[in-house]
């Protein structure tokens, strides 16, 4: 590595600045470390921006540059999960950005390809919204990106592997074509590896748990009434309450809600494994929904009984006010339907899920970017 790897490495944008200026550009051109990699793929993966453009702001033609893999600076970027680089180069609107897009390397990998395989969907999503890119791409191996993201994640996926399904299935990536594999004809599946009973028997027991626990707590509310009752009537002392009514609403939306997802997840357990993933997606939304109106009247409830004392009453309605606004972030995504063709509903659908990304922080790798 000669020193302007280093600086490139590192970030060292004072020191590129003044390698680039001899005559001979330090081996900006010429030399490749031990990886096959050019200085500006050396600060591609590691995602120091502003080296990028000063690189490309001297000698623009380095956005040509392949390693020996036959990959350019966008490839290098996507398969190490640098974000920032990524969304930076997609927004330099010029001839030479629109061949990297799509570009093919020696495996016939597109950036989309690589960052899919990685399992980065921070880039994934990214990628998939730039009306460039192409997402029917094959590579040699005749596999689009979301066959990659379906096939290639292993036998237990990681929740970033399965962020990078979603990223792609949100914006309507195209599913596999039908494949001769010895001797018959097969079909990549709609939902990846995750077809199987074992795991959507696994998920539909921890839902009914989920479910049932949630319907028990929602009929204790029932009778536990915030306030008490007013005398031997058994009236409730807050009824001309506001606060109570919402209280009593969002606990019978809970009540039911939960009631309903039980009853379709124990159908689940008596049926084919196409029963088993209608209830389970069936239930999903329903269960969502009592977790949702069990914190509202928990809110409510709380503040009912606090409300005399202003600052803990108004402290209790904001923080669950946060809190549901984070449970929906973390729910939201989980119950979308599956993509649309229609453009405003895929809007409407990824916002929520790149928060859900950058709230679990499942994607991190471009963290040392500038």
């Amino acid at each position: 590595m000669t020193p302007l790897f280093y600086a490139a490495s590192i970030g060292y944008l004072e020191g590129v600045e003044i390698l680039l200026k001899k005559p001979t550009k330090c081996g900006a051109y010429d030399m490749r470390d031990k990886d096959g990699y050019y200085p500006i793929h050396i600060a591609s993966r590691k995602g120091h921006i502003q080296v990028i453009k000063k690189f490309l702001d001297k000698y623009p033609d380095m956005i040509e540059l392949l390693n020996e893999e036959g990959q350019n600076i966008l490839h290098v970027a996507a398969l190490y999960g640098k974000a920032k680089v990524v969304v930076h180069m997609l927004k330099r609107h010029d001839l030479k950005v629109e061949m990297l897009i799509n570009n093919e390397d020696e495996n016939g990998n597109t950036p989309l390809h690589l960052a899919a395989s990685e399992g980065h969907p921070k880039v994934v999503w990214h990628l998939t919204w730039d009306e460039r890119v192409d997402l029917k791409a094959l590579n040699k191996e005749g596999k689009r990106a979301l066959d990659i993201a379906l096939n290639d994640s292993g036998e237990n996926p990681s929740f970033g592997e399965q962020l990078t399904w979603e990223a792609l299935r949100y914006v309507s990536g195209p599913r596999a074509p039908r494949q001769r594999i010895s001797g018959e004809d097969k079909e990549c599946s709609k939902v990846g590896k995750t077809l199987s009973t074992d795991k959507y028997t696994d998920r539909t027991d921890t839902l009914l748990l989920v479910a049932t626990l949630v319907a028990t707590v929602a009929f204790a509310a029932a009778f536990t009434m915030p306030g008490g009752y007013n005398g031997p009537g058994g009236v409730a002392t807050f009824l001309e309450k506001l606060m109570f009514q919402v209280f009593v609403v969002s606990n019978t939306i809970a009540m039911y809600s939960a009631i309903t997802a039980v009853i379709a997840l124990i159908w689940a357990r008596l049926g084919d494994l196409k029963l088993l993933i209608a209830a389970y997606k069936f239930s999903l939304p329903f269960l969502g929904l009592a977790i949702t109106m069990v914190s509202l009247a928990f809110m409510v409830g709380n503040y009912l009984v606090l409300r005399d004392l202003s600052w803990l009453a108004y402290l209790v309605l904001s923080i669950g006010s946060f809190s549901l606004f984070t449970l929906s972030i973390i729910f939201f995504p989980l119950i979308l339907p599956n993509s649309s063709h229609y453009r405003i509903i895929r809007y409407l659908l990824r916002y929520p899920f790149y928060l859900l990304i950058i709230f679990t922080r499942c994607d991190t790798d471009d963290e040392d970017e500038e």
